[in-house]
């Protein structure tokens, strides 16, 4: 019932439990910062409707589950910060619709599948941090539009575009070097 409240900061506590529903009723919020508890479940999809947002940080909780579409309603994020949960699934490509964030820190979850081409839309983001995932197949070049991008610890194939050979970090391509001889040798 705190409509009117705009900043809510409980980071460094030991909050237990699932982040309520009923957070969508703190309509005027600009800042939220839940980080380094001990929440768990999944981050409730009516925080997407919180478009005041600037600065949404869940990071380091135990938070599961696909990361809601419904987030990249919030265009006015400028700090997106989820690191250190058990976060499953892809990357959206609506990701790249957050055109004013800053920082995007997804690093030390359990996300899959491929890094979008979208994230190159993000022409104002500082910091872009997916290392320590399961992400898989090649990085786009559109990456090269950015500023620090940190991806080690991941599934990434070779080869990468020459912006981020110097830094890429520890690569599992094992399952890179299958495909490549599956090809070669005809096998699909």
């Amino acid at each position: 019932d705190l409509n009117n409240l705009r900043q809510l900061l409980l980071s460094d506590n030991q909050l237990t439990g699932e982040i309520p529903s009923g957070i969508s009723n703190l309509s005027l919020i600009y800042y939220l910062d839940l980080s380094s508890n001990n929440f768990t479940g999944q981050i409730p999809p009516e925080i997407g409707s919180l478009i005041n947002l600037e600065y949404l940080i869940l990071g380091g909780n135990q938070l599961s589950g696909n990361i809601p579409n419904e987030i990249t309603n919030l265009t006015n994020l400028q700090k997106f910060s989820l690191w250190g949960n058990n976060l499953s699934g892809e990357i959206h490509p609506e990701i790249g619709n957050l055109t004013n964030l800053i920082e995007l820190n997804l690093s030390s979850n359990q996300l899959i599948g491929e890094i979008p081409s979208e994230v190159g839309n993000l022409t104002n983001l500082y910091v872009l941090d997916l290392s320590y995932n399961q992400l898989t197949g090649g990085i786009p070049p559109e990456i090269c539009n950015l500023n620090y991008v940190y991806v080690t610890n991941n599934q990434l194939c070779p080869p990468y575009p020459e912006c981020v050979e110097d830094y890429i970090g520890y690569q599992d391509t094992s399952e890179c070097i299958e495909c490549i001889l599956g090809d070669i040798n005809g096998d699909s």
